[in-house]
This record gives structure tokens, sequence and C-alpha cells, in this order.
């Protein structure tokens, strides 16, 4: 809160307050339910060899565990709201054009629409869907302490950050610029008062740069793609998440969606105010 006494942008009021240890045992039994419901069901879904369809229905399905967890903190942001689109889409561009030129100066080889194409991107969605809720949603809520939005989104871009330590090829830049993601999304969430835009930026970033263009993803290799680049792409093998492209175009993409929440007045998200 500032001198005047209003609520800056990182700040919501908690009503009523929820302590900071209750919120971090909240946070840490919500996430182990979830994945031990998701080791759990996905042993029941055998949709390809490839365990990411199977992973994707799994855990999405294991989110219900979090739902009675997240009805005991405050929200810091709505769920389902859509507002701001253009703002959204704005900063969304910033991260994505400098990758559709590189994919288009690199060259695109047609590979064609597999059998397989639709269900990888319907995992796809599932997978960024669920990273969503758990990182955007109910982390973000969760570990808001004291009604500190700050607080929240960084220590939610870490976990997000932390989920991807064990993908194939993981690299330190790789890893940072996920961080990086995480804020660019939870910026999203608060600006957009809601998940839609971050769970539909999040897909959008995965389905375009691993199913159209042909990269690795966070170190995901070989997914049905519609083309590929036939120069190699200028980062290694963990994908386009390493490259300072990517620290720039998120860099870029958060300071559009930050000036974005300094100008919002009350009408435009509920519990955020100009910085007088």
């Amino acid at each position: 809160m500032n001198t005047h006494g209003k609520i800056t942008f990182l700040e919501r009021r908690c009503s009523p307050p929820v302590r900071p240890f209750f919120r971090l045992g909240i946070t840490l039994a919500g996430f182990f339910l979830w994945v031990l419901l998701q080791e759990f069901l996905s042993g029941f879904f055998n949709l390809t060899e490839n365990i990411i369809p199977n992973y994707a229905v799994a855990g999405f399905i294991a989110l219900i565990v979090l739902f009675p967890l997240w009805k005991m903190v405050p929200e810091v942001a709505g769920r389902a709201g859509r507002k701001n689109g253009r703002i959204a889409a704005a900063a969304s561009a910033v991260l994505f054009i400098p990758f559709i030129v590189i994919a288009l100066l690199s060259g695109l080889e047609y590979v064609g629409i597999t059998s397989g194409w639709l269900l990888f991107a319907a995992a796809l969605f599932l997978l960024a869907a669920s990273e969503e809720v758990i990182c955007r949603g109910f982390m973000m809520d969760a570990l808001s302490f004291r009604g500190c939005r700050l607080s929240g989104l960084l220590l939610s871009s870490l976990a997000f950050a932390m989920l991807h330590l064990s993908n194939s090829h993981a690299a330190f830049a790789g890893i940072v610029n996920i961080f990086l993601a995480g804020a660019l999304f939870g910026f999203l969430r608060l600006v957009t008062d809601g998940l839609f835009y971050p769970i539909l930026a999040h897909w959008l970033w995965n389905l375009a740069t691993g199913m159209v263009f042909g990269w690795n993803v966070s170190g995901h290799t070989l997914l049905p793609t519609i083309f590929r680049t036939t120069d190699h792409p200028p980062w290694g093998a963990f994908g386009p998440e390493e490259s300072i492209l990517m620290t720039i175009g998120t860099l870029g993409a958060i300071a559009v969606l930050i000036k974005k929440l300094y100008l919002s007045d009350n009408d435009a998200l509920p519990g955020i105010h100009k910085i007088s």
C-alpha cells in the first residue's frame, strides 16, 4: 500500500486474512495431492505410447483435488475473466512475432498433419490448462501473503520453473526464461482478471513452437508437426525457451502488461488502483 492508503496493482485486500504458514501448507498439500492423483490416474489412460497425452488427461482430471483447498484463500484476481483482450493479444505478440519471423527466415518444409496431430494438440491444451490452474490460479492465490500479489506471482513462477527442471536437455537459460514466462502469465491473469488468456497464450506457444514449426518444446522432442525449419534454429535442444529472444520478448510483454496495470482505474480491474 502506498503512502496515500491506496492499494497498488501488486496488492489486494484479503478478508479475512490467512496466515502465511497456513497458506504454505495449503500450497504443498494441494500440489502433492495433485501429483499423487495424476500418477494414479495415468495408469488408466493408454491413448498412445507417448506419455504426454496420458499424463495430460490424468493431470487435468487430477485438478479436482485443488478446488476444496483453493476455496480456503482469497483470490488475487478472477478465475474465468476475459477483460482487456487487446492488451493480452498485444503482449503475446511481443513474444510470438520474433519467433514467427525466425521460422519464416529459416525456411519451412511442409510435413503435413498426421493422424496424431489433433490428439497431441488437445494434450498440449490440457497440459497448459493444468499448469495455469495450478501455478497462476491456486498457487498464485495461496502464496500471495498478506494480500501482496507480488509474492504470489513470483513464488508461483518459481514453482512453474521448477516443474521443468527434470525435462530433457534442461538448461539454466531455459529455466530462467520459463520463470519469466510464468511471471508473464501471472501478469496476464491480473490484467485480464482470469485464467482464460494465460491458458490460451501458454497453449498457443507450445502449439506453435512444437507442432507448427517443429522445434523442441521445453525439452520435449519429436512432437507431430505441420512444418519443420530447414535451417537449425539459433538455440539448443531444450528449445526456443533457452533463447535470448525469449528473454527479451518475455520482458517486453511483461512491460506492456505492467504499463496497463499502472494506468488501470477501478472499473478496469477490481481491487487495482492507480498509484498516486
